[in-house]
């Protein structure tokens, strides 16, 4: 009897290890992308616009893919939203206005995948 009271207790242990296994989920991180003329810009932190003295605008954001997806055209991104202005830095960097009102850089990524 006792064996069979250990038995059970194994068997109960491991369909709960079994179960906590399988019921986490896993979390993926994607990079925030821009592709501008084929190459892909990662995006950065949050920077002052005053800092940058030479910026113009380069178009605005064609199409919002999913995070998971790569932007494979021109001006399109898996971050920012359809219809974003888009700017370039004198650095050749890229700059958005977010909804807060702060710009965040995007910079090429020169080990990515060109289109």
């Amino acid at each position: 009897m006792r064996l069979f009271i250990i038995t059970c207790c194994i068997l109960v242990y491991s369909l709960f290890l079994i179960g906590c296994n399988a019921n986490t989920e896993s979390t993926a991180c994607y990079a925030a992308i821009i592709n501008y003329n084929n190459q892909q810009y990662l995006g950065g932190q949050s920077v002052d616009i005053k800092q940058y003295t030479n910026i113009q605008p380069v178009g605005e954001i064609v199409q919002r893919v999913d995070a998971e997806v790569y932007p494979s055209v021109h001006l399109m991104s898996n971050a920012v939203d359809k219809g974003t202005k888009v700017f370039e830095t004198s650095d050749h960097n890229l700059l958005i206005k977010q909804l807060n009102g702060e710009y965040q850089l995007f910079f090429p990524d020169d080990n990515g995948v060109k289109g």
